[in-house]
């Protein structure tokens, strides 16, 4: 397998591989539960192929605790970037219970620092903002923490994300955002050229919107919950109808499945630092493993879905669509 490129993550210096690894899926939250085998086989998997940045949250169930686990049994902590986050930053009223939630991770991932600590849900009031931020700059100080992000809310996708963005860009104190970036959703991209222009590393997430452009299912299917289910039916036939149309446009050799399609797309800007992408199996990543090592997208592919499909973000939020909002081309 070819080794997995690096990049830089914004002014922190740290060389991250491309793809990193969530730990959502395996966490037993908002999915259906794994096993701990099969959990250590996901994470181990990863690693062994040239992965180093693995992403968790005190959020997602079990998944720092058998993060934890394999890397005390693989005495490799130093060499593998971990960012997690809280809930509990998003309002004033839950700051006080930041610090025990911090703790806790560090409990459950066996280590004594976190490589990058985000606002999960971070505030938009400014006076928020500031003192949350400094409290992450207390933590920052004392070696619990080496670096400070923002992972912009979702799932919906708008101009007040982008203002969001600048918000926390401009703060100073934020080292990386982590946002939403498709083929379907390309809005957010105005904000990379200003994040790299103020050092602030952009990891980038969604790439196959929650599996509705993973080619697996057609128009007609319909999810009624977990991650999937936040769609109402109307846009749930709009993405799938989407995703079938982006197929017949883009699966052809050496792109097999629409899902390489997507991920190939969601990487190729060189200002995001790096994608991450959920797995649930030691299967699932080394097909994603082989999907980052396959030839970028071509040039006239690249450009023909940016004038496609990037002036449509707002038809594909998960919020109630109408015919009105689709502005079909």
């Amino acid at each position: 397998m070819t080794q997995m490129k690096k990049r830089i993550l914004g002014r922190t210096g740290f060389e991250v591989s491309e793809l990193g690894l969530g730990t959502w899926p395996i966490g037993g939250v908002s999915y259906d539960a794994v096993t701990e085998k099969e959990a250590w086989a996901c994470i181990e998997a990863y690693l062994d192929g040239g992965g180093n940045f693995l992403d968790s949250a005190l959020g997602y169930g079990d998944a720092q605790r058998f993060i934890g686990q394999v890397l005390a049994k693989r005495g490799s902590r130093e060499q593998v970037f971990i960012a997690s986050k809280t809930h509990n930053s998003a309002s004033l009223e839950t700051l006080p219970k930041v610090r025990g939630d911090l703790e806790k991770s560090l409990r459950d991932l066996q280590t004594e620092y976190i490589d990058l600590y985000y606002l999960h849900w971070p505030p938009d009031d400014p006076d928020q903002m500031r003192r949350v931020l400094d409290e992450y700059l207390k933590f920052k100080d004392e070696g619990k923490i080496r670096s400070i992000g923002a992972s912009i809310r979702g799932p919906v996708v708008s101009a007040e994300t982008l203002q969001l963005c600048r918000q926390y860009i401009d703060t100073g104190a934020v080292d990386a955002i982590q946002v939403v970036y498709s083929i379907l959703r390309q809005m957010n991209r105005e904000i990379f050229d200003y994040a790299a222009g103020a050092g602030v590393a952009v990891v980038a997430r969604t790439a196959i919107e929650s599996g509705f452009l993973s080619g697996k299912y057609k128009p007609g299917h319909r999810f009624d919950k977990g991650h999937r289910g936040k769609h109402s039916a109307d846009i749930q036939e709009h993405l799938l109808e989407a995703a079938q149309e982006l197929a017949e446009l883009t699966v052809k050799p050496p792109y097999e499945k629409l899902a390489q399609v997507a991920i190939k797309f969601s990487l190729e800007p060189k200002n995001i630092s790096m994608l991450l992408m959920g797995a649930r199996s030691a299967q699932q990543v080394q097909e994603l493993l082989r999907t980052v090592s396959m030839p970028d997208l071509p040039t006239e592919l690249m450009d023909s879905l940016k004038e496609r499909y990037g002036e449509r973000t707002l038809e594909y939020n998960p919020e109630k669509y109408t015919p009105l909002m689709m502005g079909k081309k």
